[in-house]
């Protein structure tokens, strides 16, 4: 299938790499069929964009690259709809903000997309936790990370210092 966007220019895209909303993301609603795109500069992030609206492309990333702590929980209901049994089998990607300023970078974890990859079917989801916002900071996220990488690695040494 040939793909006119205003980003990329005509894109031919096998069908199988085209994935299915289950329900159109807030604001669009004429989108419901997207498919990725990778390049090297600008990964791990990914451009999802819309087959029916050329103009329309989400900037995505999976959110364990920046937040070591984050697990969304989707409803029975919201996984039926893309066909899956548990959270744990999907693929959860977050829609990216990416201001002129990359240090003021953001995403959406308020309302990950979860995908069943086997079925190419997603749905953003909404989570009724406070614990995550729309807009949290990627470089806040990184630091986060990084300090619990090190704590782990401190522990990690202590407990082998403790044992000799």
């Amino acid at each position: 299938m040939k793909v006119a966007t205003a980003r990329f220019g005509e894109q031919e895209i096998p069908e199988e790499q085209i994935y299915t909303l289950a329900a159109p993301v807030p604001g669009f609603p004429a989108t419901k069929r997207f498919f990725f795109i990778q390049r090297d500069n600008i990964a791990p992030f990914q451009w999802m964009q819309s087959v029916e609206d050329g103009d329309l492309t989400f900037v995505v990333v999976e959110p364990s690259n920046f937040f070591h702590d984050y697990a969304p929980e989707a409803s029975k209901g919201d996984l039926k709809e893309v066909g899956l049994e548990s959270t744990a089998e999907a693929k959860v990607i977050v829609i990216v903000v990416l201001p002129e300023d990359m240090t003021k970078m953001t995403a959406n974890l308020r309302g990950p997309v979860i995908i069943n990859t086997v079925k190419r079917k997603m749905k953003q989801i909404f989570l009724e936790s406070e614990k995550w916002g729309v807009r949290e900071s990627i470089v806040e996220g990184i630091r986060r990370k990084e300090q619990a990488m090190l704590a782990g690695a401190a522990k990690e040494q202590q407990a082998a210092g403790g044992t000799e």
